[in-house]
């Protein structure tokens, strides 16, 4: 016999994130009989019960999640059910082609306190795990997730962790990675030729003394291996970045625990709370002292702590902090195997730590940093990618966005979902370009997708969009408008324009123009440009030679009488030869990230950049908030006029100037903005800027800049798919 119930279909992050177990202990405290069970959807709770006992059960459940569950969707409808004696968990749905894959997460506090609990049958155990924490993304092989499918599946239960796995009110019920001493993954030390020097907790120690003797270990972490050294060994240090080729970008550190990150940092309650997070990212910092070989000529330090279980068994051994920089060659993917690690890297390390349970999927640190309060992500990986979103976009098919060229993560649309993948790298790499389409291939086979539109980039050189015939093509900065439009979407009425300042270091415009310095008018459907900086002439397309990118302001503005010392520097038939090459130059740009590199070139006495951003982030140890002082921005003609940023370069102390150069890029977009009645978007590469950030709201200037998907490259695919879903055709 049947009576009416209720079927809520819940869909987001509720798989493999103990979100049954939770409903099952739920249903027992409020006595509800019924059933939960995975579908393709998401999740699917049958209950007996009425329409009261429904919402207290459901607003009971969105406020004890567990840590790591999202709901995106709530469906309750009122059907016939029949008699239930119980509340009980049921066997999944057989089709799982539409359901999320979680990334990796950090530690649970739950299982690190098992981990250090010296009466715990996990006690310092390296791959302690529950259904809150642990690895996901990195260990599967396909959908659906269960342990079958993963790289555990050689590795048998012991009937200790069987009996936990097969118990719904433990919170590893059906936590795929579990293991424990008795069913170990084994860890092992070996040298560059890959012989074995010791194994599991020998391992661990013989490491933490290379490590304090000054050695180089390469270390598997949870997505790849991590190049590993004692961060205040000044040899260890140089050795590093002399065999990385690594002259002067920033090391990220990795600290045991807050109190070790504090004694090199200033930390705020929301740093301190992103650090010891589920997602565990990177997070720039303000440095307490000067570490000129860790960050050198940067007043930050990028700090994560230990989130794995194996890295804080090493800290069990080493005391300090550790340098931990992906272990790629220059420009590569992080490596995530150790024959590729004794292919590419056996001349950088020295030793290194690997454990027999297969990365699967690779993924790098994310990174974050707090501006204005709000956590700004930089970089979109382990913890947060692949990202899983649900909304009523009113568009039938299934769609890709290919991305940038540089910082690439892809865009699928399938089934009502916007599925965002991993950071993947700069496709320059014929290895990292490799990685694009092994893992566009691992989607495609996992959903059973075919792609009914192709979206890229206006660039034509792009070699990974030419693999695809059939292309939609969407301007970069454009781009950039509509994934910072699309995250604010619920503060704009339907269709309603914003102006946005779009600026970075380069992207491909309309009619074949370089970009980057943009001001529009736009929404999801369509933008104007209303102004750019002005466009100028460059002496040739390496980005890296700031000197040259000097050189063809002083040219452009005609400032060579009030730039005598700096010309004084170039020598005098080379700079004869520069100026001769930059008058037949047909090379033109509007690029605010370059006007900046320029800039830093002459006030910092640079000749080339080594990374990108290197010239804004030593401006910002400059900048002194107690200066009133700014040059002036003006619009000729459309025409952003920045001559007078150039003429303080030259003229004015580095103190001053740099001071000035802030200054006057936020009153520009507060002046600018006073004559549009429009909402503000920030955008691009140039708003990662916490400075710039931190001067406009000081000024209290409304705007919108990305926080949860980055400002960057990696949000060109995202903007591309929402222009093509909103699209009326």
């Amino acid at each position: 016999m049947c009576h009416l119930g209720y079927k809520i279909k819940i869909s987001g992050l509720v798989q493999g994130v103990g979100f049954r177990p939770l409903v099952y202990e739920l249903a027992l405290k409020s006595k509800l009989f019924g059933e939960v069970r995975n579908d393709g959807f998401g999740v699917e709770i049958i209950l007996a019960c009425t329409q009261k006992e429904c919402e207290n059960f459901i607003e009971n459940l969105k406020n004890h999640l567990p840590p790591l569950a999202r709901i995106d969707q709530l469906i309750i409808t009122q059907i016939p059910i029949p008699n239930y004696e119980n509340f009980s968990i049921t066997p999944s749905l057989k089709n799982a082609k539409s359901t999320p894959m979680l990334s990796d997460f950090a530690l649970c506090k739950e299982c690190k306190k098992e981990f250090f609990d010296e009466k715990n049958p996990r006690f310092l155990y390296p791959f302690i795990t529950c259904t809150h924490c642990g690895p996901r993304f990195s260990i599967i092989k396909s959908l659906p997730y269960d342990r079958a499918h993963t790289s555990m599946q050689e590795l048998l239960m012991c009937e200790f962790c069987k009996s936990e796995y097969e118990d719904p009110k433990n919170r590893r019920f059906h936590a795929q990675p579990i293991s424990c001493p008795k069913c170990k993954i084994n860890v092992f030390l070996k040298n560059p030729k890959g012989e074995i020097l010791a194994k599991d907790q020998e391992a661990f120690m013989q490491s933490a003394k290379f490590l304090k003797e000054g050695k180089i270990l390469a270390i598997k972490g949870m997505g790849g291996f991590h190049l590993m050294c004692d961060a205040f060994d000044e040899k260890a240090l140089k050795t590093l970045r002399l065999r990385k080729n690594r002259p002067k970008k920033p090391f990220a550190l990795m600290c045991k625990d807050l109190q070790s990150a504090k004694e090199l940092a200033f930390i705020d309650e929301k740093e301190e709370a992103l650090l010891g997070g589920v997602l565990a990212p990177i997070v720039i910092l303000k440095a307490k002292k000067a570490f000129s070989l860790i960050a050198p000529d940067v007043d930050k330090i990028g700090i994560m702590l230990a989130y794995t279980p194996l890295h804080l068994l090493l800290f069990e051994y080493f005391k300090g902090s550790l340098v931990a920089t992906s272990a790629n060659l220059s420009g590569e993917s992080i490596i995530k195997d150790e024959f590729n690690l004794r292919q590419k890297l056996d001349k950088v390390f020295d030793f290194y730590l690997d454990y027999d349970r297969e990365i699967i999927n690779a993924s790098d640190d994310s990174i974050a940093q707090v501006v204005n309060g709000k956590t700004m992500f930089l970089r979109t990986s382990r913890g947060l990618n692949p990202f899983y979103l649900e909304r009523n976009f009113n568009k039938k098919g299934t769609f890709l966005a290919l991305g940038a060229e540089l910082k690439n993560e892809f865009v699928i649309f399938y089934e009502n979902k916007l599925l965002i993948s991993p950071y993947i790298g700069d496709l320059k790499s014929l290895e990292v370009h490799e990685r694009f389409f092994k893992l566009l291939e691992f989607f495609k086979q996992n959903y059973d997708l075919k792609f009914d539109a192709i979206l890229c980039d206006k660039h034509p050189h792009f070699s990974y969009a030419k693999e695809f015939k059939e292309r939609f093509k969407i301007a970069h900065h454009y781009a950039h408008f509509c994934a910072a439009y699309f995250e604010y979407e619920e503060n704009f009425a339907k269709d309603e324009k914003a102006l946005a300042f779009i600026c970075d270091g380069t992207g491909y415009g309309e009619e074949g123009k370089i970009w980057g310095g943009e001001l529009f008018i736009g929404n999801l459907k369509e933008y104007e440009r209303i102004a750019h900086f002005e466009n100028f002439t460059l002496i040739n397309s390496d980005i890296k030679n700031i000197q040259n990118l000097a050189l063809s302001l002083i040219f452009h503005y005609d400032l060579e009488d009030k730039a005598k010392e700096f010309l004084a520097k170039i020598p005098k038939i080379k700079l004869e030869n520069l100026k001769k090459i930059y008058s037949h130059s047909n090379l033109q740009t509007s690029s605010l990230g370059r006007i900046i590199d320029a800039f830093g070139s002459i006030v910092l006495n640079l000749e080339k950049s080594s990374y990108e951003a290197q010239v804004g982030l030593m401006c910002e140890a400059f900048y002194d908030k107690n200066l009133d002082f700014s040059y002036k921005l003006f619009v000729e003609k459309g025409q952003v006029n920045f001559k007078n940023l150039i003429l303080g370069a030259l003229q004015d102390e580095k103190t001053k100037a740099i001071t000035g150069m802030f200054n006057a890029l936020a009153n520009f977009i507060i002046d600018f903005s006073k004559d549009y009645d429009l909402k503000v978007l920030l955008s691009g590469g140039v708003f990662q800027n916490k400075t710039l950030l931190e001067i406009l709201k000081a000024k209290n200037f409304d705007f919108f800049v990305p926080l949860k998907y980055p400002c960057n490259d990696s949000s060109i695919a995202l903007g591309q798919m929402v222009h093509f879903l909103n699209l009326e055709k």
